[in-house]
């Protein structure tokens, strides 16, 4: 196998779109879009057997003073699932044929990263892809963290009389004030409220920019849409919604309310429950489960999906002592030009040593 990097966006959604795997994150003009509002370079990685597009893996890649991240996907991007995606010929292979294919991606792809050599990798896959013990042979660590989904091939009387009592109790309370549902691909009534909920909670929006969010909008009108619930003319809550793949639907960004005092939140993703399901759609994907248990209310199942990472000493130092430091970015930055310093000599004295026995070294970040 062999790995290149694949500058051709027709073939790329292309694949993308017969890939068990590929969402609508992982389609190129996506990731170019967030390549223009981020700091991410990103590197559209692919893996060939012969002439077979075996797997194309979308990195993005930064440099920030002496520390070196290849994320996938990126942070503030809101893309919740990532990572690599596969012919579906692979996963119609016997066990032994499939577990051989993974090996040799991960080898692959890790020889690519061993080049760049970052300081972290990260990358958060698909649910329902568990098997990353290729990885974890390569002194990945894997952690395992759920979303919530909505089975929509069952009736909607069925789906209804498995939420809680208390939620079909809001949802029947919020009719008596007449509220509107609204379709639109304008973001600025979500931003508001989403905006000042953070406010209130003392962080800022975790999102790369306003314009990056209109940009998607504009870009995929069919894949995605905001849905606003107006009473009395106002709006009182909204959030963006997206066709993730063929059969599985997402509440994406938001889910931001306005008025706390009425069941609007219930209101509206039971809209959006009868409208997913309207569509075709097979599954609604609520997102990871919260503290506040409010998605627990809908009866969802629960999907594993998997985040993997790597981190160096450097890394490592750093995670540790930002938030010690945090307020004294002079400090941060003195512990990370040290760090950087003792691995560079370290690597020289390894180097020197290597050569002396007569091997080489080589690593070079492709551009």
């Amino acid at each position: 196998m062999v790995v290149e990097l694949l500058e051709d966006k027709k073939r790329w959604d292309q694949f993308v779109e017969t890939s068990p795997q590929g969402l609508l994150f992982h389609t190129w003009d996506f990731l170019k879009t967030v390549e223009r509002h981020s700091k991410y370079r990103f590197v559209p990685y692919c893996v060939y057997s012969g002439e077979e597009l075996r797997c194309i893996f979308p990195f993005f890649v930064a440099r920030h003073r002496v520390m070196t991240a290849m994320r996938s996907p990126p942070p503030l991007a809101q893309i919740p699932y990532l990572g690599p995606a596969f012919n579906p010929s692979v996963q119609a292979r016997r066990a032994s044929t499939k577990e051989k294919i993974l090996n040799q991606v991960a080898e692959e792809l890790c020889r690519e990263i061993d080049g760049i050599a970052p300081n972290i990798v990260s990358m958060t896959i698909v649910p329902n892809f568990l098997d990353v013990r290729s990885l974890m042979l390569k002194n990945f660590t894997a952690d395992l963290r759920f979303t919530y989904a909505i089975d929509l091939e069952r009736s909607l009387d069925e789906i209804w009389a498995s939420f809680s009592r208390r939620c079909r109790q809001k949802i029947k309370q919020l009719s008596a004030y007449s509220p509107d549902i609204q379709q639109t691909n304008d973001v600025s009534a979500l931003l508001d409220i989403w905006r000042k909920r953070f406010s209130e909670l003392g962080i800022q929006v975790p999102l790369l920019s306003d314009s990056y969010l209109k940009e998607l909008m504009a870009a995929f009108p069919q894949d995605m849409t905001v849905y606003n619930l107006t009473i009395d003319g106002r709006v009182a809550a909204a959030i963006a919604c997206c066709a993730m793949q063929k059969e599985r639907y997402g509440l994406w960004i938001g889910g931001a309310s306005a008025r706390k005092d009425l069941g609007v939140n219930e209101y509206l993703d039971w809209e959006v429950v009868k409208r997913a399901k309207s569509e075709g759609f097979k599954k609604l994907d609520l997102g990871e489960p919260g503290p506040a248990r409010y998605k627990s209310k809908f009866n969802p199942v629960l999907e594993p999906f998997c985040y993997v990472s790597k981190t160096n000493a450097l890394a490592k130092i750093v995670n540790v002592a930002y938030p010690k430091l945090a307020g004294s970015r002079l400090r941060v930055t003195q512990i990370l030009r040290r760090s950087a310093k003792r691995e560079w000599s370290s690597s020289q004295e390894q180097l020197a040593s290597a050569e002396a026995a007569g091997a080489g070294a080589n690593a070079e970040l492709k551009n």
